[in-house]
């Protein structure tokens, strides 16, 4: 997954939206909302690509399923 996608944008501008909805009211410091949202960009990339990794991506192919073995019946001669 790219670092900057607007998958991880959205995810993490809704998990910090209370500190920035403080900061354009003006009850939480511009400075303070921004490195929130920044600390939670950086930990929703990293969530995000191990999802994908997980759950989206094909899994590696086992030599073991690949060559005939002798439990199939076939001759490896």
């Amino acid at each position: 997954m790219r670092p900057v996608s607007g998958t991880m944008l959205l995810v993490s501008a809704v998990l910090t939206s209370p500190a920035l909805a403080g900061a354009f009211t003006g009850a939480v410091p511009v400075d303070v909302a921004l490195a929130r949202y920044l600390v939670v960009a950086g930990v929703s990339w990293v969530l995000l690509t191990v999802a994908y990794e997980w759950f989206w991506s094909e899994p590696p192919a086992r030599a073991a399923e690949s060559s005939p073995s002798v439990a199939d019946g076939t001759d490896a001669s």
